[in-house]
């Protein structure tokens, strides 16, 4: 199981270059579908615009399904599946623009090894592109990621891949606990919360009110009981953030305690919540065991969650005495603050990517 652990270093949350694959394996079929960014696209944007339609990607729907097979190759053993191209649509995942191809590769035999070699975009349009990569093989979930540094990734069938409750499990809490780690807004969100505590009591009711919260949206939104716009909770997760950073700043300028921080978090632990869905619906549930999934990968968040706050949280109260740590917190306050509308501006569409 590879980790989503080469993320680790990318410097921002979310990024609008990300892409998106989720490859399925049934017996010697591989159904992959592959979500790229619009702004990575552009050589296909026919009028200049700086926007894909749908009639510029079907005039050049030969051009572009050559592109892909040249650039993402499937095989098993070191023999190349064969590649077909199925088609393609305009797509927004995760508040980011772009495109969503279906294709297909078939083998000669059952899969049990299969070697993915992926170079799109890197060496043409995107060198910081990176594609975050889900195998889904029967019940067996996989995960990889591809950068310009990692471009190959070998899957290898679990014994009897399509039956193992406990595997699944395990793998969705694995997921979750990959993505609180790797969520960089959601952790100075809570960075923000905590560093202006006065103590384990208050801390603790912050971080009851985040998970409380965010538990409860992600349920409802991913398992489809409620429906959002990606672009939208993305942005407000960021303006959430900003508000928290802006709110440490003044009520320490003003000398103010910060009252009712539990029900701010409780609020806005559910825009969050919201994000984590959205992480997930791209993941995808098993089929059969949705419920089991949906509830694995939000253990998975809060295990993630509690093993930052065992490190963080200590340091940061012992801290607190100091004299010296007002103008941390200050310091830390302005800097997330201005990440924060950094991002609430991409994420927007105002602007490109910074």
């Amino acid at each position: 199981m590879a980790a989503f652990g080469a993320a680790a270093g990318q410097a921002e949350a979310h990024p609008l270059n990300n892409g998106y694959s989720q490859v399925t394996v049934n017996g010697r079929d591989v159904g992959y579908e592959l979500f790229l960014p619009e702004q990575s696209l552009l050589a296909f944007d026919t009028n200049g615009d700086k926007r894909l339609t749908p009639d510029e990607l079907a005039a050049q729907r030969p051009k572009l399904a050559d592109y892909v097979r040249q650039r993402l190759q499937l095989a098993q053993n070191g023999e190349p599946l064969q590649f077909r191209y199925e088609g393609e649509h305009l797509d927004d995942k995760d508040g980011i623009s772009g495109v969503t191809l279906l294709l297909s590769y078939a083998a000669t035999r059952p899969i049990e090894h299969l070697s993915i070699r992926y170079d799109l975009l890197f060496d043409d349009a995107d060198p910081q592109h990176v594609n975050f990569a889900i195998i889904v093989n029967g019940d067996d979930v996989d995960q990889a990621v591809f950068d310009a540094a990692h471009r190959t990734y070998q899957y290898d069938a679990l014994p009897g891949a399509g039956g193992g409750w406990l595997g699944t499990l395990l793998q969705y809490v694995w997921l979750g606990m990959t993505h609180i780690w790797t969520g960089y807004d959601h952790l100075l969100f809570l960075l923000c919360l905590l560093v202006a505590c006065a103590g384990w009591r208050e801390a603790a009711s912050i971080v009851t009110a985040f998970t409380a919260a965010h538990s409860v949206t992600l349920i409802l939104v991913a398992s489809g009981m409620v429906r959002v716009d990606s672009r939208f909770v993305e942005t407000c997760i960021a303006l959430t953030i900003a508000y928290v950073a802006a709110d440490n700043w003044f009520a320490r300028r003003s000398g103010r305690r910060r009252r009712y921080r539990f029900v701010v978090t409780l609020g806005f632990g559910l825009v969050h919540g919201m994000g984590f869905a959205g992480a997930l619906q791209e993941i995808g549930l098993p089929a059969g065991r949705t419920a089991a999934a949906l509830l694995s990968f939000n253990a998975g968040v809060e295990l993630g969650q509690l093993a930052v706050l065992a490190v963080l949280l200590p340091l940061l109260l012992r801290w607190n005495k100091r004299s010296w740590y007002p103008r941390l917190v200050a310091a830390v306050s302005v800097i997330v603050f201005l990440l924060a509308a950094i991002w609430a501006v991409e994420r927007s569409g105002l602007i490109g990517l910074l």
